[in-house]
């Protein structure tokens, strides 16, 4: 089974991109974050994707801001999906899919530029972290995925942005993340990459910074502990350019 997880930035900027990638990789889910526009104008290009279902919780406070999906290949699962947007949500940044094997979480947390956005960041962030905890105590197994706008340690930043202070650096922020993994939850692809200093997923728009890989680790895929064993891989697809994000995918293997 292969999960994705993508901020697009902008689903009709990058329509045809996101179907061409669909095609190629075939991921069995998909989640998809910055679609920035509300579930009527989804493209058709991706509405008429064939073999997947969509479910949206698309930009309908601020039209073109935000908005999340999540795409599931049809057969791919078994049994039914139940679609969720948890109370706790806000500005349309989370999807969740509940499955017969594990929970399903989306999300594209706020990145908290302002005073009041940042207060806002850290309470979403708290509410995400009980509501995968409640799953987790409930007995579900939990997959957490989607752009966490945190770099959650100094491994995860190019040394030259990693400035104290910084929005994405703090140590709120990044005790948050940590939380969120001492609930129960595994960061597959730093476990299995340690000591990998460079292994980026979001790269800024000044020249030349994802040709050097100037970038941060903020888009990452969660894991609760009955599915750690059953990962086969975790990679970040380095080939796909045309968002400021990288897809990142776990691929995990069912007897």
């Amino acid at each position: 089974m292969i999960i994705a997880s993508w901020n697009i930035n902008g689903i009709r900027a990058r329509k045809e991109t996101l179907r061409a990638w669909v095609e190629s990789r075939q991921p069995d889910l998909l989640v998809l974050q910055e679609v920035k526009a509300p579930e009527e104008d989804i493209p058709e290009e991706i509405r008429a994707l064939a073999g997947y279902r969509k479910f949206w919780n698309g930009s309908v406070i601020r039209k073109g801001y935000s908005g999340t999906g999540i795409l599931m290949r049809e057969g791919s699962i078994g049994g039914e999906a139940a679609w969720e947007i948890p109370p706790f949500d806000i500005e349309n940044r989370t999807a969740v899919l509940h499955m017969e094997r594990f929970t399903l979480i989306g999300t594209y947390v706020p990145r908290g530029e302002s005073e009041a956005h940042y207060r806002a960041k850290l309470d979403y962030l708290e509410n995400l972290r009980a509501y995968a905890e409640s799953l987790l105590q409930s007995g579900r197994q939990v997959i957490l995925a989607g752009d966490m706008n945190v770099a959650h340690r100094d491994i995860d930043v190019h040394r030259s942005q990693n400035k104290p202070g910084a929005v994405g650096l703090r140590p709120e922020e990044r005790a948050a993340i940590g939380a969120q993994i001492e609930s129960g939850l595994s960061d597959i692809m730093r476990d299995l990459n340690p000591s990998v200093n460079n292994l980026f997923t979001w790269w800024p728009y000044w020249k030349m910074a994802r040709e050097r890989n100037l970038g941060w680790r903020i888009d990452c895929i969660y894991l609760s502990g009955g599915l750690v064993g059953k990962v086969a891989g975790s990679r970040v697809d380095l080939d796909e350019k045309s968002s400021d994000h990288a897809p990142v995918i776990v691929e995990l293997t069912f007897a």
